[in-house]
């Protein structure tokens, strides 16, 4: 065990050291993820993956490309109501950020972040045959399904659909040195807004990760 100990943070002085020497930083981080606003009408709190690197502007400010993944599982309430099975919900992103940080101990630091980018909402279901004339219940707008004085103004199948936006997100973290070395652990809560069709998905990930 302490071998292997060992060897992680000798791998983690190394991708440092590489990171200090290039002037690239990277970082990589999960966590907890909350839907906002109208989305959490309709979707579950989830998970969030996020992975990046870029560029060290100076000592406090960073340039970084980033891509996230955020879970966005269809309440059941929702799938009863609508009659269809099988539902699967995700949001990615791919955005360039502005990172500012500045040490507060020895040991602690600081951050904000903030950006935008490409969002994408993609939604998955049991194919489903909705008739023309019938109710469409407000949940089909997170299909992006074109409802017309609250019915259905022809036939639709409903299956795989995403809706692809621009977005922006803001946010802040703490960043904790591990030993000697230029690796941070960090927790960081983010907002993220995207334009998506009809209605916007918004979420607010819990991130904790490496960054280095």
């Amino acid at each position: 065990m302490r071998s292997k100990f060992a060897w992680t943070l000798l791998a983690l002085g190394a991708l440092s050291a590489l990171g200090h020497a290039q002037r690239y930083n990277f970082n990589i981080g999960a966590g907890p993820g909350f839907p906002m606003g109208e989305a959490s009408d309709f979707a579950n709190t989830s998970y969030n993956i996020v992975a990046g690197g870029g560029r060290n502007l100076n000592s406090h400010l960073k340039l970084t490309g980033e891509f996230m993944f955020h879970g966005l599982p269809l309440k059941q309430s929702v799938a009863n109501e609508l009659g269809v099975s099988q539902v699967k919900g995700r949001l990615y992103s791919v955005t360039a950020n502005l990172l500012w940080g500045a040490p507060l101990t020895n040991k602690i630091g600081g951050y904000v972040i903030g950006g935008g980018g490409w969002y994408r909402r993609s939604l998955e279901a049991q194919n489903t045959v909705l008739q023309a004339g019938s109710v469409c219940e407000p949940a089909w707008l997170w299909w992006d399904i074109e409802c017309t004085n609250g019915i259905f103004p022809k036939n639709v199948t409903v299956g795989s659909r995403s809706s692809d936006a621009g977005g922006f997100n803001i946010g802040g973290g703490f960043t904790f040195r591990v030993g000697t070395t230029s690796t941070n652990i960090y927790a960081e809560v983010r907002y993220h807004k995207a334009f998506t069709a009809n209605i916007d998905t918004t979420v607010l990930p819990l991130t904790f990760g490496l960054r280095w």
